[in-house]
């Protein structure tokens, strides 16, 4: 009976602690294993500032034992961490020019390799979201045209026409089908409006998939721009470093010629 406490009161608390401390998911097997740990690290916390152990399963024990599971993912976080650097700073030491890229590209996410991909073979990014979205189907073609339609003042004119030809005929002498206040007349507008809502949604979340799309490219239009722009400066500083390096060769080349003159003169005056 205790180990069935220990192993749900375990489960809880490794719950609890990868809830609070927004870690991923480890199945049933790593919430138990943590809680467990937890468990135990938060009972000797206790114990060095003179605690009394609480008794196993209760909600003091279930609190020490999330504690102490936070206490241990922050700790395994921190060494991560430690770790990754300490890594990365031994291989930025030990790997050559050309590795360090290969790690540079391999570190890169989806766009940014397709970016630096068209970079290197000289191809443009560039395309019209309204091409890229062109393939549609009918309903979606339905929705945009209801929801440019009822975006307009034709279908405002046209609204307020019906509504107050409605209201006149059902107000004047005779026989009426919708007497005041007009119950048919609010069925049928709730009826539309509960209609033309989620298909002006429909044409809303297309147009915003259009936007994310237009805000995608200009992202990655901007980034090879940068890179561009990066690998121009770096092309003027190659150019830079060998124009200085010509202009010394030359300032060399005319020192030695102003030597071998002042040379020339000294041997001339001594002769005179």
């Amino acid at each position: 009976m205790q180990a069935i406490i220990w192993l749900f009161s375990g489960l809880l608390a490794g719950w609890l602690a990868r809830i609070v401390m927004k870690g991923p998911k480890s199945g049933f097997l790593g919430d138990v294993t943590l809680g467990i740990l937890g468990g135990v690290i938060g009972a000797w916390l206790l114990g060095t500032v003179g605690g009394k152990e609480p008794e196993a399963g209760s909600p003091k024990h279930i609190v020490i034992a999330v504690v102490g599971a936070m206490v241990l993912v922050g700790a395994g976080r921190v060494l991560q961490r430690v770790t990754f650097h300490a890594r990365r700073s031994t291989r930025s030491v030990s790997v050559p020019g050309v590795g360090e890229l290969e790690a540079y590209v391999r570190r890169l996410g989806d766009v940014e390799r397709r970016v630096y991909g068209a970079l290197l073979r000289r191809q443009r990014i560039t395309k019209d979201p309204s091409e890229a979205l062109a393939d549609i189907t009918l309903g979606q073609r339905v929705a945009d045209k209801v929801a440019e339609f009822g975006g307009s003042w034709m279908f405002i004119g046209l609204f307020m026409a019906f509504m107050l030809g409605w209201i006149f005929l059902n107000t004047k002498q005779g026989q009426v089908w919708d007497p005041y206040p007009f119950i048919l007349l609010n069925l049928l507008l709730w009826c539309l409006a509960a209609l033309q809502a989620p298909v002006i949604m429909m044409s809303q979340n297309r147009q915003a998939a259009k936007d994310r799309l237009a805000a995608q490219q200009d992202y990655e239009v901007n980034l090879k721009s940068e890179m561009e722009v990066m690998s121009l400066h770096a092309k003027l500083d190659e150019a830079r470093e060998i124009q200085w390096k010509a202009l010394l060769e030359m300032q060399q080349s005319q020192m030695q010629i102003l030597e071998r003159l002042e040379t020339r003169l000294h041997e001339l005056e001594k002769r005179a």
